[in-house]
């Protein structure tokens, strides 16, 4: 009984333990230079998102990106929307489950800067939703499988000694 209770205390102990988030969010910010907009996105460390996979998606089109586009070695990319295509444009930036949205209007004018707009405040990696979250969902799972599995073998246990078993 002393071995449960003491396999019991640390594995509370252990899932009490504070550990250190590896997740981070992305952090984009724009500069608009005549018709070209460029994209700078950066993890909330500050280290630039190098490599990520960038999709623009026209209005016209949103199930086919329009133009793909990979981040440079300082998180670095840009684009000019066609200006004959009007409407409001996507932009998707997604590196190993982190994501960030725009969203880029064209009016007859060009891009209407004071429009521009983020989807989504919150990246996905940390809100453990959608193909992100799979991974802290399974997580979650494990650990609730883990003591459903302790309290049964507990009361198993319990109920063998008093001969109920």
């Amino acid at each position: 009984m002393n071995k449960l209770r003491l396999a019991t205390g640390l594995m509370l102990l252990a899932l009490a333990m504070p550990t250190k988030v590896l997740a981070h969010a992305i952090e984009t910010n724009y500069l608009l230079l005549l018709s070209k907009l460029e994209f700078q996105s950066t993890f909330s460390t500050g280290e630039p998102v190098q490599g990520a996979e960038v999709k623009v998606f026209a209005p016209n089109d949103m199930s086919q990106p329009w133009k793909t586009i990979i981040t440079d070695e300082e998180g670095r990319f840009a684009f000019v929307p066609d200006p004959a295509i009007l409407g409001n444009w996507e932009v998707e930036i997604k590196q190993e489950g982190h994501e960030d949205y725009w969203t880029v209007p064209v009016g007859s004018n060009g891009i209407k800067e004071d429009q521009i707009s983020q989807e989504h405040q919150l990246d996905l990696h940390l809100a453990g939703f959608g193909k992100a979250g799979s991974c802290q969902l399974l997580t979650w799972a494990g650990i609730g499988a883990g003591a459903a599995g302790g309290l049964w073998f507990f009361r198993k246990r319990t109920l063998d000694r008093k001969g109920n078993g």
